[in-house]
């Protein structure tokens, strides 16, 4: 499977403006085209010449080797002033300066001319670390790194010994032995920070510094588990992660749920690790021809407009054409927008099978109203312009509204929808604890169309909506506040 990254420096960003004045949001750009036909791009980092540091594993022509670490010119050929056989392969994070680079199992440092930073040490070269299995890293403000995966620590005066899954670097690549390594009984594949310091982690685990835990769990910034969050997840993995401020966070990916036999690709947790029944945990994400086991949600980003850009390796969102990209709203419904759009898929073939990739693995949002995404595809459709010739790393316009706002606050109220799904009529009834009392409940098509309101009043009560006059659908009812804010939101679905 390939391997999917996020990009998280805060330094060497594009700064250079592309005149993306009057276009549509999500549209291509045609001016840039990435010029090798095989593997696959699994992170990016845009540079302030407006030239772009790919990772993966690419194949140019006129070389010889694959490339684990190129740079692209700001037309996407290849820079051939960059040297060659450099570490690479997985993500890249820059910081000051300077860039980390993940490889299979470690974490190499690089100048921004290419060169191996010497002031870098090799992981390996400590006695005291032997690098194994390999997964994710982070980058912390001092250029100290928090690495997963499952390695061997041997300090035994500290009392460390074996395979550990959390082991923290120093900025100079050197073991932190100031810091305990936390271990468990498999793999840390994916780690997140969230804005407390905790991390999300994913990897198969049931048992983890000594007790239970699923394959999605949340530990403390000493890498303790935080026992206060349990998922109950016992198959898969997670590959992205998007918090919340009120502790809620979605995460995407494919895994299982103790709730239910099916696979799940997108949900939203609970601060305490339940899935929140206020949204649709229950999208599927379809691969179509693609090979693989199933659909997968690689990354999850904010719109301002309060719905989520959500790409991956999926061919339909509930049956409807998506090629790796798609939008959904704050209960988990599927936003037409973006239908029929994304990224083509092509066959690699080596001597004894094929495989069909055709995935959006990564998203970066610039600050000249631009975005890149990157992956493994051949050809993008932005549904007026059809590129057959674009390659692993596509510029877009960007959205013409300011992107990594945070979501509206929780909700203060509850409400309940019966019967659900309805034919002729729902009756909707509400309950808020505390603060005013609601002034209306307004409900609106998936496209954000208003279709009714009804005024409400007192902390808790009932009416009804006659729904006969819309066509069937999935609507959205929301209990408004006297100022207009949001205080509850449910899902209707209206069938004939």
């Amino acid at each position: 499977m390939i391997a999917r990254w996020a990009i998280m420096g805060k330094v060497a960003l594009a700064t250079f403006s592309l005149a993306a004045q009057g276009q549509q949001p999500f549209a291509l750009d045609p001016t840039f085209r990435a010029q090798f036909n095989d593997w696959y791009v699994s992170s990016i980092l845009p540079l302030e010449d407006g030239k772009v540091l790919s990772s993966g594993w690419m194949v140019f022509p006129g070389l010889q080797a694959p490339q684990l670490l190129a740079r692209l010119n700001p037309d996407g050929s290849r820079d051939p002033t960059f040297p060659v056989d450099q570490v690479g392969q997985g993500k890249l994070t820059a910081w000051e300066n300077k860039v980390y680079v993940g490889r299979s199992q470690i974490v190499s440092r690089i100048l921004l001319n290419g060169q191996l930073d010497p002031t870098w040490s090799s992981m390996n070269s400590s006695p005291y670390f032997l690098s194994l299995q390999g997964g994710d890293y982070h980058v912390f403000p001092d250029g100290s790194l928090l690495v997963s995966g499952a390695h061997s620590v041997n300090l035994p005066d500290s009392g460390w010994s074996g395979l550990h899954n959390l082991i923290w670097f120093t900025n100079t690549g050197r073991l932190d032995s100031t810091r305990a390594p936390r271990k468990g009984n498999g793999v840390i594949y994916r780690i997140q920070e969230l804005p407390d310091g905790k991390f999300m982690c994913t990897g198969p685990m049931t048992e983890f510094e000594g007790q239970p835990t699923s394959y999605i769990f949340r530990v403390h910034a000493d890498g303790t588990l935080d026992t206060s969050f349990y998922t109950g997840v016992f198959w898969g993995q997670a590959f992205a992660y998007l918090p919340l401020p009120d502790g809620r966070c979605y995460v995407g990916g494919l895994f299982r749920t103790p709730d239910s036999g099916f696979n799940k690709r997108l949900v939203r947790f609970m601060p305490d690790g339940s899935l929140d029944p206020t949204f649709n945990n229950e999208l599927h994400f379809d691969q179509g021809i693609l090979s693989g086991l199933d659909g997968i949600v690689s990354t999850i980003n904010f719109l301002s407009n309060g719905y989520l850009l959500v790409t991956g390796s999926f061919q339909t969102v509930d049956g409807i054409p998506h090629n790796g990209i798609c939008m959904i709203d704050s209960t988990g419904q599927l936003v037409p927008q973006l239908q029929g759009q994304g990224c083509g898929s092509y066959v690699y073939q080596t001597q004894n099978s094929s495989t069909t990739y055709g995935t959006i693995d990564g998203v970066r949002f610039m600050p000249d109203n631009m975005m890149y995404i990157w992956g493994a595809y051949h050809g993008y459709n932005d549904g007026t312009t059809n590129d057959p010739l674009q390659r692993f790393v596509t510029r877009l316009y960007g959205p013409d509204f300011s992107t990594h706002m945070q979501e509206v606050a929780p909700q203060r109220g509850a409400m309940r929808l019966a019967p659900n799904p309805a034919q002729a009529w729902v009756a909707i009834s509400w309950q808020i604890s505390d603060g005013p009392s609601p002034a209306a409940i307004e409900l609106r098509d998936l496209l954000g169309r208003p279709v009714a309101r009804i005024t409400t009043s007192g902390n808790e009560g009932q009416v009804v909506w006659d729904c006969r006059a819309v066509t069937p659908g999935t609507y959205t009812a929301t209990l408004l506040g006297t100022a207009g804010d949001q205080l509850a939101v449910e899902r209707v679905i209206v069938q004939q």
